[in-house]
């Protein structure tokens, strides 16, 4: 920079100012943080030309352009970071971390400018209090993102950190988020949403930001299960696109064998998040981490020497892995099918444990169970078992397909369950719990009770009497869940104050008295 003329820096400077001010003002998100940082870049702009009218080439002046040089350098790729096709969703849920950085480098230009300042308090006298007040304006700069995108990030947070998986919740909050972003709630452009998501989450995994690629990831574990995540139609025709291909295999198997390339030549199993080497090797990415920790400087398959031990996202490979695992989903949803019409009692609760399994490991399999008829063949054998374990299991069941889904619901309330449901609540405390669970579950929606299935529930004048007794249950939750159906069935038909009053329950006919 010391053979460089003064001049020269400072019309490249200016140039470098107003450029990065001019492409301030186009950033959308967080659009006044940046709005008051390029108010602050075009307002130095008077401060360097006027250095240019009466040039003080020393090497204190030189130093502090070079510290300005760099931060407004700072401040362009910044500007060149959030200002190119980012997710939306990704900037609202680091709207924190974006505001702190422009308010960094916000503070370092100002310190800089003061600098600049203290090395020409001659040539700047003319408009010293003009640069005194930027300097100090922006040294001291405090910006702060929208309460409503706090709210939201926290909220995410803290489903994150307390592995909240109720659908009502997580409808919610991709609700909240769409609107923040100002995508509508529509399954197609929230996938695609999603999809831009995903891509920054790859990004952070080449850059090898591991922190920040595993917290993206359980973001988009969490909004993945939101109804509006999910094309009900896409996911329907993905399914039998699948059950095609199922269907050339002998009915009797239950797993399709992995293709080799499937497992990792680390670990020996299949892998979930699959990474490739230079040579064309591909590995479980934490397996091959571990490989690298341990001092191995060899291809983990050939047992050559590396030369060079980077690696990348094997997407395609992945890609082709969830394939192979939908298929088997497939092939055991076909399986528990078979063995619930079976009337062979041992095989049907293997099938039901296997579809809690099933709906555990993916979320997507409480639609393919649905659409297989699984559900409908669940709901009659609870009516005809006469088995309490196998019963049990049915209500267990039952309460993963439904919970946080109208759909399902709705579906299995259409089936006549209420039906085979209230049975159970007058039995056993196993089974009349587990009925009771399924039963508070059903009569929920996103607002809180659903009015429409409260009516229908209230059409079983036995209900009254069975969640009366509850109100006798040594179990606290039992009880307390019990307490609040009959309060709503009773808000909802006065003729259930009197069927309450008829099982010894008195509460809501005093509170009827009282009111008058």
């Amino acid at each position: 920079m010391e053979f460089i003329p003064i001049g020269t820096i400072l019309t490249v400077l200016v140039h470098q100012v107003n450029k990065t001010a001019q492409a301030a003002t186009d950033v959308v998100f967080e659009k006044e943080s940046f709005k008051v940082l390029s108010k602050h870049l075009f307002d130095i702009e008077p401060v360097l030309k006027e250095l240019q009218l009466k040039l003080n080439d020393s090497q204190a002046t030189r130093q502090a352009l070079e510290f300005l040089e760099a931060d407004v350098k700072k401040a362009n790729n910044l500007v060149e970071k959030y200002n190119k096709n980012r997710s939306r969703i990704y900037l609202l849920i680091k709207c924190r971390h974006i505001v702190k950085e422009v308010q960094d480098v916000t503070r370092d230009i100002g310190r800089s400018l003061s600098v600049l300042s203290l090395a020409n308090p001659d040539v700047l006298s003319r408009i010293s209090e003009q640069v005194n007040r930027l300097q100090n304006e922006m040294q001291r700069a405090e910006f702060e993102t929208s309460h409503a995108q706090i709210q939201i990030v926290d909220k995410l947070n803290q489903g994150l950190s307390e592995q909240n998986r109720d659908q009502n919740f997580v409808n919610d909050l991709l609700k909240d988020i769409a609107k923040a972003v100002g995508v509508p709630v529509v399954p197609s452009k929230i996938s695609k949403e999603l999809e831009s998501f995903k891509r920054e989450k790859e990004e952070a995994v080449n850059r090898k930001e591991r922190a920040e690629a595993f917290f993206l990831d359980q973001v988009i574990e969490l909004l993945s299960l939101a109804d509006a995540a999910r094309d009900y139609e896409q996911i329907r025709e993905q399914y039998f696109q699948r059950v095609q291909y199922v269907d050339r295999y002998d009915p009797r198997e239950e797993c399709i064998p992995p293709f080799q390339a499937f497992i990792c030549c680390i670990s020996r199993t299949v892998m979930d998040d699959p990474v490739s080497l230079c040579t064309g090797t591909s590995c479980e990415r934490t397996a091959l981490e571990a490989w690298f920790e341990r001092g191995e400087k060899t291809d983990p398959e050939t047992g050559d020497l590396l030369e060079d031990f980077s690696y990348r996202s094997n997407i395609q490979l992945r890609q082709s892995i969830q394939e192979w695992k939908e298929l088997n989903y497939c092939v055991k949803i076909r399986s528990c099918k078979a063995k619930l019409t079976s009337d062979v009692e041992s095989s049907v609760g293997e099938a039901l444990n296997q579809m809690q399994e099933l709906m555990r490991e993916n979320s997507i399999n409480k639609d393919w169970i649905t659409l297989a008829g699984l559900t409908d063949i669940v709901v009659s054998i609870l009516g005809s078992s006469n088995n309490r374990d196998v019963k049990e299991e049915i209500l267990f069941t039952l309460k993963d397909i439904v919970e946080g889904n109208p759909r399902y619901k709705n579906k299995v309330i259409e089936s006549q369950a209420f039906d085979h449901i209230i049975p159970c609540l007058g039995v056993d405390s196993s089974l009349s719990d587990a009925a009771l669970m399924l039963l508070y579950e059903l009569l929920q929606d996103r607002s809180g009770w659903d009015a429409s299935f409260c009516r229908k529930l209230s059409q079983h004048q036995s209900a009254i009497h069975f969640l009366v007794n509850f109100l006798k249950s040594p179990v606290s939750v039992s009880k307390e869940r019990a307490e609040e159906i009959l309060m709503k069935l009773c808000d909802e038909d006065e003729k259930n104050v009197v069927r309450a009053a008829e099982a010894d329950w008195f509460k809501p006919l005093i509170g009827c008295i009282i009111q008058g």
